[in-house]
């Protein structure tokens, strides 16, 4: 029987959001800057090396910055989050199937 799990992650520096490889959607984020705006990725797949969907943006410098998408964004190779030098953070809001 397939469940269906709600949660968000918080990721401190590059990486992938719930299980790694499995389709995930994504329902919102917020991205914390340090002292110059931050670039973030988000990346269908499990590293920088697949295809780049969006960036997050516009990003205020030194404080949260959060979005909700109005519908989810489907990764279907799984989400990576990619990070420049300025990133502190990014919490990931994201729906994924789990088996139990």
């Amino acid at each position: 029987m397939e469940q269906n799990t709600c949660t968000f992650v918080r990721l401190t520096t590059s990486g992938v959001v719930g299980d790694s490889g499995q389709p995930v959607d994504i329902a919102g984020y917020s991205v914390l800057s340090g002292a110059t705006a931050a670039q973030p990725w988000f990346v269908n797949g499990t590293s920088t090396a697949g295809t780049y969907a969006f960036a997050a943006g516009p990003i205020t410098i030194s404080q949260a910055n959060t979005v909700s998408i109005p519908s989810p964004v489907r990764f279907p190779k799984g989400c990576f989050v990619s990070f420049d030098a300025n990133t502190t953070s990014v919490s990931v809001f994201y729906v994924q199937a789990l088996t139990a």
